[in-house]
């Protein structure tokens, strides 16, 4: 109630055709976001009111002319003024199956550090229930979270993906994805604990008609 946020984006980048095969493109985003960053629906949530964010994405498609196929691949380096800095490889292989049908098998490898403020909980007897680990009510930290997206986690992403061309103007596509995090996979070793590992799929069908 009453409270308010702005952010203000910025992005540049470049694309370049280093031969018939290779496609390189670099991107730098810059995101300023000043106001209200709590979350009102968790206990013990209270945020700096200003958050700086900055990504670089580096991506290098190449096609294999003998095979027909297409490898692209990206990373993605982020860090933030929250603390937290991240880590994304993505890898995907564009295989043809006949002149109208391609699959598109790909992997994300994910990791990140917790922001500063992130707060470790562990089962309080007397409360019954997690609690921060040194959390003292008449002395509280200025900025405190257990929202496991601050946390420090890895994840990883296998996704199996397809594109069907029915005619000219039409093509179906799809992509079934099983997404898992856990503390333990973050690569500096040194991941959040007390958090369960989480788990998701997804299936997205698309079709589209070119004009």
């Amino acid at each position: 109630v009453d409270e308010r946020r702005s952010t203000q984006q910025a992005s540049f980048g470049v694309t370049r055709a280093t031969s018939r095969a290779d496609l390189l493109q670099a991107t730098l985003a810059y995101s300023d976001g000043r106001g209200y960053f709590s979350d009102p629906y968790k206990v013990l949530d209270v945020r700096p009111r200003a958050r700086r964010q900055t990504t670089l994405l580096l991506r290098w498609n190449h096609h294999v002319e003998d095979w027909s196929t297409t490898l692209r691949t990206s990373y993605r380096a982020y860090v933030d003024s929250f603390g937290i800095q991240a880590h994304t490889i993505g890898l995907e292989w564009v295989a043809p199956l006949g002149r109208d049908f391609k699959i598109v098998p790909a992997m994300r490898l994910y990791t990140q550090t917790a922001a500063d403020f992130y707060s470790e909980a562990r089962y309080d007897p007397v409360r019954g229930e997690p609690f921060p680990v040194g959390y003292d009510p008449a002395n509280p930290p200025r900025y405190i979270t257990q929202d496991q997206r601050l946390s420090s986690f890895g994840a990883i992403t296998l996704s199996l993906g397809f594109a069907y061309t029915l005619e000219r103007e039409w093509t179906l596509d799809g992509k079934i994805e099983a997404y898992e995090q856990r503390g333990r996979w973050a690569w500096d070793g040194d991941g959040s604990t007390g958090l369960a590992p989480f788990r998701a799929r997804s299936l997205q069908v698309g079709l589209t008609r070119r004009f």
